[in-house]
């Protein structure tokens, strides 16, 4: 069964991040260098509407985020830093708390639906991946179900929307509908770029 009532940090921002997905962060706003100076793993959110900076603000999420990890922390000029995240896994957003000078929720710890291979979106994400001249390091045919899932939900470049709603079902068969429609997409473009690196949430 799924643990609740767990109390963890927040941050809210323009973006969704999945389990087992990196997320580089450039931290400069006071309550989140604290939070990196603190080191405490911390949940992401998806704002519904409004800006991430400013006392106040980003408090209007989707209730369902995933929690990160720290897995690098480069202190920079001016008690900024940039940091490397890792996804581990996902939660829903009961009640926000203020004691701190960044948010707080009050979490319910959520399972990852039941795994079942589906060799169409582990074929899918091939063909999305080779469009940008991606090759896979390892066997793709090992990430089984659920974390084909949450591949393609980091690999696709679609909107936040799509991405939030693939992350709250965590749905194979709704991953195979985003990448089809992407290759679809692909297909209509023609031979592409290769893949630029994420941009870094001027968090």
């Amino acid at each position: 069964m799924a643990a609740t009532d767990d109390l963890i940090p927040l941050f809210p921002m323009h973006a969704v991040l999945f389990p087992g997905a990196a997320l580089p962060l450039h931290v400069f706003e006071e309550r989140y260098r604290l939070l990196v100076r603190e080191r405490r793993d911390f949940g992401v959110l998806l704002i519904r509407e409004g800006w991430e900076v400013g006392p106040g603000n980003g408090e209007n999420t989707f209730d369902i985020g995933t929690l990160a990890t720290f897995e690098e922390v480069d202190p920079l000029p001016g008690g900024r830093f940039f940091v490397l995240v890792r996804g581990c896994r996902r939660f829903r957003l009961h009640s926000l708390s203020h004691d701190k000078p960044y948010l707080q929720g009050e979490v319910e710890w959520l399972e990852d639906p039941p795994k079942s291979a589906r060799p169409r979106l582990l074929h899918l994400l091939r063909r999305y991946l080779e469009a940008y001249g991606v090759e896979l390091s390892g066997d793709l045919a090992a990430r089984k179900g659920t974390r084909a899932v949450w591949l393609a939900g980091s690999l696709l470049q679609v909107e936040t929307a799509k991405r939030q709603e693939l992350l709250e079902c965590g749905d194979p068969m709704i991953a195979e509908q985003l990448v089809s429609d992407e290759l679809i997409k692909l297909d209509g473009v023609g031979q592409l770029e290769p893949v630029r690196p994420l941009k870094v949430s001027p968090n």
